[in-house]
């Protein structure tokens, strides 16, 4: 009966932590797919010094052909170059500010996927004389805007004058991230080139995604090449809290599964020492006859190992089958939405593991064991034959 409690101790141990390490995993992951594929893209290129206070004179003059030479490379999927400006905005109910991004819908659609995200109107297509305007579904409730009211945009244009005009909602998206919803609104490039009154082949920004976003860094070099005075920079260089997040990862995975390992190593130190303790009179008789002091070491070494890899086989198994089960069931955890939202984060998570860290775990596990078998094995050892067979 004790073995059979250990084992299960350490298999329960083991299933919570592979599925809380799959479950953080698929957390980072469903933030990473959602910042490339609705915020940043997988790189940017910038004019020098734009990225520093967003200044519209700082734009890249040849983004056409900078577009088609970097989509000729095999490891891009798209490209899409962007106006930026950060204007006033007024409506009837209200003010607000943001970042106001010009896009051209056909290549941006290829690049992020905000076309995707729209809940009620269109993406960017005209819906009366005036020129159509996306916006979040955060900011559309703070300033109480819906399909068809008019803001008004101000914003400075490239010679320095006030320049005002009278954009149509066409458009209401969501994306996992509130914040980037409040901040964020989209018009036609045409229509912000206008306002600004830049010139036609102007570009703030060229956003890019490529195949794999985890070879951004090294695809990087090669659009560099073809960009050449101009910055080029990975999702990870844009957004250096998420290079964060995703480095350090592995770090707290493994302090996460060293703290289960350690409550699993006190509670088979204390079941072994029980079992050693209860088992007092066998072994001095085994003394007795003759058995060494080093059998006697490796049989209780040997029994604690074997029963932490059953519990540990038990519980990995158990833990993997679980985690792959919810690979393509989600896991709903809307009712913190408001909290995860702010941040990013996906409300519906997917858990993700690799093998590489089950292994890791498998091997922890029996190190585990042979470290807790080490004191009771000692404790024995100390054993009297002449006092421990007279033992009741």
């Amino acid at each position: 009966m004790r073995s059979i409690v250990m084992i299960v101790a350490i298999a329960l141990g083991l299933v919570a932590g592979v599925f809380t390490m799959a479950f953080m995993q698929g957390s980072v992951n469903a933030k990473i797919e959602s910042t490339t594929k609705s915020e940043l893209s997988h790189l940017q290129i910038h004019a020098p010094h734009f990225s520093e206070n967003k200044e519209i004179s700082y734009f890249i003059s040849n983004s056409t052909k900078l577009v088609s030479e970097i989509e000729s490379l095999d490891s891009v999927e798209a490209a899409s170059p962007r106006l930026i400006a950060e204007p006033f905005i007024t409506a009837a109910h209200g003010t607000g500010g943001g970042k106001l991004i010009g896009v051209k819908p056909e290549k941006e659609k290829n690049v992020t996927d905000i076309s995707e995200q729209v809940i009620k109107g269109t993406y960017l297509e005209k819906i009366s004389r005036m020129p159509p305007i996306l916006i979040g579904e955060k900011l559309a409730k703070k300033l109480k805007l819906k399909i068809g009211s008019k803001i008004n945009v101000q914003m400075v244009d490239l010679e320095g004058n006030l320049s005002a005009k009278g954009y149509r909602v066409g458009g209401i998206y969501r994306t996992a991230n509130t914040t980037f919803d409040a901040n964020n609104l989209f018009i036609r490039y045409r229509d912000l080139q206008q306002q600004l009154g830049i010139e036609k082949d102007a570009a703030h920004e060229i956003a890019i995604r490529i195949k794999s976003g985890d070879e951004a860094g090294l695809i990087k070099p090669s659009i560099k090449k073809i960009a050449g005075d101009y910055i080029v920079e990975t999702w990870k260089e844009l957004s250096p809290e998420m290079s964060l997040l995703t480095d350090s990862m592995n770090q707290y995975m493994y302090i996460f599964i060293m703290i289960i390992l350690l409550g699993l190593c006190f509670g088979i130190i204390n079941t072994m020492l029980m079992a050693v303790l209860e088992r007092v009179k066998e072994i001095g008789m085994l003394m007795a006859v003759g058995m060494n002091r080093r059998r006697i070491f490796g049989m209780i070494i040997l029994e604690s190992v074997l029963l932490t890899i059953t519990g540990g086989f038990i519980g990995i198994l158990t833990g993997a089958a679980i985690t792959k089960y919810f690979e393509t069931t989600p896991i709903d955890i809307s009712m913190f939405s408001k909290g995860l939202e702010k941040f990013g984060f996906a409300t519906q998570v997917y858990t993700s593991y690799n093998t590489e860290t089950l292994v890791t775990i498998a091997v922890l596990v029996i190190i585990t064991g042979l470290i807790s078998a080490v004191y009771p094995a000692r404790k024995a050892l100390k054993l009297n034959p002449a006092e421990a067979t007279r033992s009741d």
